[in-house]
């Protein structure tokens, strides 16, 4: 038996044993002491983020150039600070608004909420209304499509500094700079700002309240000529950009078009009234003297808001009168109608400005068919012709037409029918292709034919280009007094391919006499859509009696139309893209072939 100081000591090694075990394997765990933690960095101002980001590279240099940069740096302020990023700043003339202190100091104290850190969470809903360190208040829209601050919408919010908080802007604010230093900082009215100081308005831009200006950009002043206009007109042309008694922001104006289908009048404070109107994406004015620029709108100043447009307003009463003879005389596609407007005297009477007009004017298309040589050269006819498409004393807009016909007496003093249908507005046989070209004088409705309806069958026949073969048989063969004096007759005219072809020397003058008239329904004036529903009501074919005296028979077969289709073919084929000239006694459609008589055949 052991001792027990034995025993004792051999349980104090075993424990020590133990111990150091458990004490090498702690050891082999954790690899010895790691190095102490790092202190934690300080939290960065708002100075120190402006500096650090090449995005508010400018906003930096505005802040160093106003003596406000060592302001953010205070680590014992408190801001929140609604900050312009670089492209904030791209719509405003930098140069000058850095050139100007005092300005600058108060654009950018307005830029920050001073001793309060408000985060985005922390506005509500609607409008927030808060001081600014410039001493203004500024109003936060919050909305379901973000943050919006004066046209400006915050693009990024709450990044976090040891002295307050920054949200980031897309446009710098200017809201508390009056509307004349407004449109002297936004880069793209820096021609608006002169011509305003040398106009002597700059105080009445200044001291204004409530303005809503439409300003013109840069390069409307570089190009428009005012050197004709005096100082009072200028200061008026000025003003004719300003409504005075409200500021409306572009969303109230597309609000107001919205409301007023599309289009508003607003009296301007020069006192004459301004059109605005919507025409697709675009907004407009008076009928395009200007457009909307709408990537530079709602420029919100202290007294005011500035939209920028493209374009030059002018005053009607400024305005160089354009009459029917200038819109004429400036289109190209009126060439023809300008010539036999100048060969008939009647520019004067279209140019004048204390008259009024509605006019029917065909297009260099419309004279095609016309033999217009042969027109111009006959003066009492081409002044009727050109007197039957003019409506004096009435400006007849195309919505002031009644469904169906109405009646108009012209200038040459005969009654016009125009009818309204479904498929357009016609006047006999001719369609009208545009409507409502406005001028000073009147309106003008364009027509894709030329109207011969006071002129009698035989000058229809003349003037038209397709049947010159046919008047000169009329009159060579004893017939133009019953052509000129005729009553409702629908003429089927050979073209005048077919007299060049047709050998009619076999035949008496009385026969050739009969081949004309064979070609004449002296009944009644058919034309081509009432002709189309007698075929339809007929089964595809009419025969009728003929001036001449035997039957003509006249059938559909497909598309065409054709007249005494026989075992070798039908005699003749209508025309048709030559139909429907309408004369005073009756209608000439134009045919490709001669009719005979059955009793020549």
């Amino acid at each position: 038996m052991l001792p027990q100081r034995t025993l004792s000591s051999r349980l104090l090694s075993l424990v020590l044993v133990v111990v150091l075990s458990l004490g090498l394997v702690a050891c082999d765990d954790d690899d010895g002491p790691g190095p102490p933690p790092e202190p934690p960095e300080d939290p960065a101002t708002i100075a120190e983020i402006v500096s650090d980001s090449d995005d508010f590279a400018t906003l930096l240099t505005a802040l160093q150039d106003a003596g406000l940069a060592e302001t953010f740096a205070d680590e014992e302020a408190t801001f929140t600070v609604f900050a312009p990023n670089e492209a904030a700043f791209s719509p405003i003339a930098v140069d000058v608004l850095l050139d100007q202190e005092e300005a600058l100091t108060e654009v950018l104290g307005y830029h920050v909420i001073p001793d309060t850190e408000i985060a985005a969470s922390d506005l509500e809903e609607g409008e927030n209304t808060v001081e600014t360190l410039s001493g203004d208040e500024l109003t936060v829209v919050v909305n379901d499509d973000g943050v919006f601050i004066e046209g400006s919408e915050v693009v990024e919010t709450d990044i976090e500094a040891e002295n307050g908080i920054i949200h980031v802007i897309d446009r710098t604010l200017l809201g508390n700079q009056n509307l004349a230093n407004t449109a002297w900082f936004v880069g793209e009215t820096g021609n608006l700002y002169n011509a305003v100081v040398d106009a002597g308005l700059a105080e009445a831009f200044t001291n204004a309240e409530g303005w809503t200006v439409f300003g013109p950009n840069n390069a409307t002043f570089e190009n428009a000529d005012l050197s004709g206009f005096s100082d009072e007109e200028i200061q008026e042309i000025l003003q004719y950009h300003v409504f005075a008694e409200d500021v409306v922001d572009s969303g109230s104006l597309l609000s107001l078009l919205d409301e007023n289908d599309g289009t508003v009048t607003i009296e301007t404070l020069q006192g004459e009234g301004l059109t605005v109107a919507q025409d697709g994406d675009q907004i407009v004015f008076n009928d395009g003297q200007a457009t909307l620029d709408t990537a530079n709108l709602d420029y919100t100043a202290s007294n005011g808001i500035l939209h920028v447009i493209d374009g030059l307003l002018l005053p009607p009463s400024l305005q160089e009168a354009t009459t029917i003879a200038d819109v004429v005389a400036d289109s190209d596609d009126f060439s023809t109608l300008l010539a036999a407007l100048q060969e008939a005297n009647l520019v004067d009477a279209l140019a004048d400005e204390e008259a009024t007009f509605t006019v029917f004017a065909p297009n260099n298309d419309g004279f095609a068919p016309i033999n217009t040589d042969v027109l111009l050269g006959q003066p009492d006819a081409l002044e009727a012709v050109l007197g039957y498409h003019v409506i004096p004393d009435a400006e007849i807009a195309a919505a002031d037409l009644n469904e169906g016909e109405n009646t108009v007496t012209t200038l040459a003093g005969e009654e016009l029918t125009v009818v309204v249908n479904d498929d357009g507005v016609f006047i006999e046989g001719a369609e009208v292709i545009q409507t409502d070209i406005e001028a000073d004088n009147g309106i003008i409705h364009v027509l894709d034919r030329t109207l011969l309806g006071n002129q009698n069958l035989a000058s229809t026949a003349w003037f038209v280009s397709e049947t010159n073969e046919l008047y000169n048989a009329v009159v060579d063969f004893g017939l133009a007094d019953a052509f000129v004096n005729a009553n409702n007759w629908t003429v089927f005219g050979p073209n005048n391919a077919t007299f060049e072809e047709t050998d009619l020397s076999g035949f008496s003058e009385e026969e050739v006499q009969e081949v004309l008239q064979y070609h004449v329904f002296a009944d009644d004036a058919v034309d081509s859509g009432s002709l189309l529903a007698l075929l339809d009501d007929n089964n595809g074919e009419v025969t009728i009696e003929t001036l001449q005296g035997e039957d003509l028979t006249i059938t559909q077969d497909g598309d065409q139309i054709v007249f005494n289709d026989g075992d070798d073919g039908p005699q003749a084929t209508l025309d048709t893209a030559n139909l429907d000239y309408t004369g005073s006694n009756g209608i000439l459609h134009v045919i490709d072939g001669l009719l005979l008589p059955p009793s020549f055949q």
